[in-house]
This record gives structure tokens, sequence and C-alpha cells, in this order.
């Protein structure tokens, strides 16, 4: 009988080793994927910025062609609401607004505009074109940002205010998606992007009590909303990915 149990026990100790082995090779397989898809993201992410750029430049030089020195407070807002924008100003060659949507700042220099007297250097000739740094809204997902260019006739500037989801593609806002379930990606300590629930984008790694020395390690245990895990972690083209899955 002491035989038959010492024999029982020893299979299921050899189970849960081969169990733990599986789920580790399982990790690794996951991680050396998740690994790929950065690399991916990271080889591409210039050209998306230019393509991403280029195209938001070419809406504000379709602004620019479509209005005219005639060009009424309608007229702006016709062409506003065509290109799906949320504000269109246009300055002339002394920086003094000329039209805008919404209405309100015409006859106000630029310089006296907070959010626009960036743009000043496009009509001193200082610039052909700017682009803000786009804004996130974690409520959305969405993206805010402003471009300037000059006027057809390569005077003043013209100045397009949008909001766009585009720009997610660019800094990796779906990364975590494209790597696998429960993963999380990681530049310097905060989030890009995240499949682990609990942990959203713009988060820093300290909300699941992870630390910059932990991310060095090669595998880390972690609690999110209410579920421990346990993760590999890897260091691909300057992102760090956390391989996670429940315990």
């Amino acid at each position: 009988m002491k035989k038959i149990f010492t024999i029982a026990v020893s299979v299921v100790l050899i189970c849960a080793l081969l169990a733990g082995c599986s789920a580790s090779k399982g990790l690794s397989a996951n991680l050396d994927y998740a690994k790929g898809k950065i690399a991916d993201f990271a080889h591409d992410q210039k050209r998306n910025e230019s393509v991403f750029a280029g195209d938001v430049f070419k809406t504000a030089n379709i602004a620019a062609m479509l209005i005219t020195k005639d060009s009424t407070e309608e007229d702006f807002e016709k062409v506003a609401k065509t290109l799906s924008l949320d504000g269109l100003t246009v300055a002339d060659e002394t920086r003094t607004v000329v039209g805008s949507y919404p209405a309100g700042d015409k006859d106000k220099n630029l310089k006296d505009l907070a959010d626009k007297k960036e743009f000043a250097g496009i009509v001193r000739n200082t610039a052909d074109k700017q682009m803000t740094d786009p804004v996130y809204h974690a409520e959305d997902g969405t993206y805010s940002l402003m471009a300037g260019v000059k006027r057809t006739d390569g005077t003043g500037v013209v100045i397009i205010t949008l909001t766009t989801d585009a720009y997610g593609d660019v800094v990796g806002d779906n990364l975590a998606e494209k790597c696998g379930n429960n993963m999380i990606v990681v530049k310097g300590d905060t989030v890009i992007s995240s499949t682990v629930d609990g942990v959203l984008k713009s988060d820093t790694i300290d909300i699941v009590k992870l630390t910059q020395d932990d991310l060095k390690k090669d595998a880390v245990s972690f609690t999110s909303d209410g579920t421990s895990y346990s993760a590999k972690v890897a260091n691909e083209s300057g992102y760090t990915v956390i391989c996670a899955e429940p315990k």
C-alpha cells in the first residue's frame, strides 16, 4: 500500500512539473512572437510617422486651396466641416487673422492666440509647415493636434485643428493586441499598450507594483484587476514587453 501511495505521489509531482514546463514553453513562445511584432513596429515607425504627417499636411493644403481672400464665415465653416476639422484659422502676411472657424478670431494677431502663436514662424518664412505634438484623450482613444501651412499665394498661414484616432497606429496603441492576450508593452516606465485587464495606455508600471528593476528581470509576478499573473519579460527595439498568463 505504501508503495502504491509513493507511486501516486510521484505521478502527481511529475504531472505538475510537466504542466509547469509546458506553461513556461508557452510563455516563451508567446514572448518570442511578441518580440517579433514589436521589432516590425519599430522598423516601420518612422515611415508611419512620415505618412501620418503627410496626410495631415495634405488636409491643411486642401483647406488652403479652398479658402480664398473672399471667403466668408460660412465658407470657413463649410470647408472645416467638409474636411472634418475642429477648427480652421487663416492669417495674412501681418499675422492678422482674416477668418476662422469657429468664428471669433478675425482681426486678432496670431501672437495673441496662445494655442496658435507658434505658427507665426510660417508667416515669417522660418518654416514652411508645422505640426503640434498630438495630445492623447484617454476617454475615447483619440488625439488632437494642429498643423499649419502657407496660403496658396505663399503668404500668411492656414492652421487646421483636428481630432483623429489614426495617430494611435503610429505610437502603438494597438501593439499589445497584435502581440496577443495578456501582454503589456512599455516604453520607459509608461504603458503604451495593454491587453491585461486593469492596465491601460498611459498608466505607469507601478499600477501593477512593478519597478524599473523588475523590467530588467527575465520573469516577474504581478496582480491586476484581482487576477494574479506570472510573466516573462524582454526588451526589444527600445520597448519592454511583459508576456503574462494567469496563475
